[in-house]
């Protein structure tokens, strides 16, 4: 049995986290990395499912909700792309989609 890595949660964000306003808030960022994810084909079939079923407060981000492409991806860029989030803009992608290229050149 493999260890799943967890990524993020929600609740790191809101209400644990720092200068996040809301859950409201919280919630679009993981929103808009998901949906990301699977613009980008890098979700598992698990992770698909996940999505569907919607965010809220007990969302989190793991390893198993990605084929190994995400998980290189998050791996390599995700927590970068944490430390550069602006809870008063909507969700900027620009980081994680810059690495995504990079790995698709390398």
């Amino acid at each position: 049995m493999s260890n799943i890595e967890v990524y993020d949660k929600v609740s790191w964000h809101f209400p644990e986290g720092q200068n996040c306003p809301s859950l409201k808030v919280a919630k679009e960022h993981f929103v808009a990395v998901m949906e990301w994810l699977k613009e980008n084909n890098l979700l598992s079939d698990e992770g698909k499912e996940v999505l569907e079923l919607g965010v809220d407060s007990d969302f989190s981000i793991t390893s198993s909700m990605l084929n190994p492409k995400g998980n290189e991806i998050l791996k390599k860029y995700y927590l970068d792309w944490l430390r550069s989030i602006d809870y008063t803009n909507k969700p900027n992608l620009t980081l994680l989609n810059d690495g995504l290229k990079m790995t698709q050149n390398s």
